[in-house]
């Protein structure tokens, strides 16, 4: 610590060296303020400190630990349901339209053809308007969009396959889903709206209580209701005619 002389005053002034320009020196008192404020403030959100006196009128809605001081703990509480919805009651679900899974002819019979260029399943529009299905798409066992501009009229069904030149020209629209197909075992179909929900799905079998001779005997599976659980087996029974009712009204048909 050195010393240095005042001369005009004759007297000894220390002076400390800090090593610290004037700058610095006003910065790190200003750091030191804030630490000490900080510090302040914590002691009195964590209840630490003695509570404002008297409270405001709406200080208490702010306790949510009702410990009786709003602290730190109170904005843990707030901070754990960040982004939770308030409103007590839930949005309603978009109301896509009433389609509905009508018929699948997975497994075509040998007199009939290869697989590859039989199979469809078909689509009805229990809805009294025309519905687009634009940005539509079947999920789960097949993979397939909808294209722009694809339309089911109110009443009518629309039929979709991998082989569209086996079902067109006839008075139903037909839509292909590309590759792959039916599986002959059973398959679980969705049909997914513009946003992802699942509108409905089916996961038809050959096993169990699920009608068998659609597999491979010539027969399609036909909804034969639509109020009736699509995943039930006793909704569904196989077609009076080989081949099924492709864009027409099942055979069957209980509605």
């Amino acid at each position: 610590m050195p010393t240095v002389m005042n001369r005009r005053s004759s007297q000894v002034e220390i002076v400390v060296d800090s090593g610290l320009n004037p700058l610095s020196s006003m910065r790190f008192l200003l750091a030191a303020i804030f630490s000490l404020s900080f510090l302040s403030f914590l002691f009195t959100l964590t209840g630490h400190a003695s509570p404002i006196w008297p409270p405001s009128p709406t200080a208490c809605d702010s306790d949510l630990n009702s410990d009786g001081v709003v602290g730190l703990s109170d904005l843990l509480v707030l901070l754990s349901h960040f982004g939770g919805h308030c409103d007590p009651v839930p949005p309603e679900p978009a109301d896509w339209g009433r389609i509905h899974f009508s018929e699948f002819h997975y497994n075509p019979a040998s007199v009939q053809g290869p697989d590859s260029e039989f199979e469809f399943l078909e689509l009805f529009n229990a809805d009294s308007v025309t519905i687009d299905l634009s940005g539509w798409s079947l999920s789960e066992g097949l993979s397939m969009n909808f294209p722009d501009g694809a339309m089911i009229l109110a009443g009518q069904y629309v039929v979709v396959t991998t082989a569209p030149t086996t079902y067109a020209g006839f008075d139903y629209p037909v839509y292909d889903w590309g590759s792959g197909g039916l599986n002959n075992s059973g398959e679980w179909i969705a049909l997914r709206a513009p946003d992802g929900s699942v509108v409905e799905s089916v996961a038809f079998s050959d096993t169990g209580e699920w009608d068998t001779a659609p597999d491979g005997q010539g027969p399609s599976l036909e909804r034969l209701f639509l109020e009736g659980d699509p995943q039930a087996p006793s909704t569904w029974s196989a077609s009076i005619s080989v081949g099924g009712t492709p864009g027409a009204t099942n055979s069957l048909w209980l509605d």
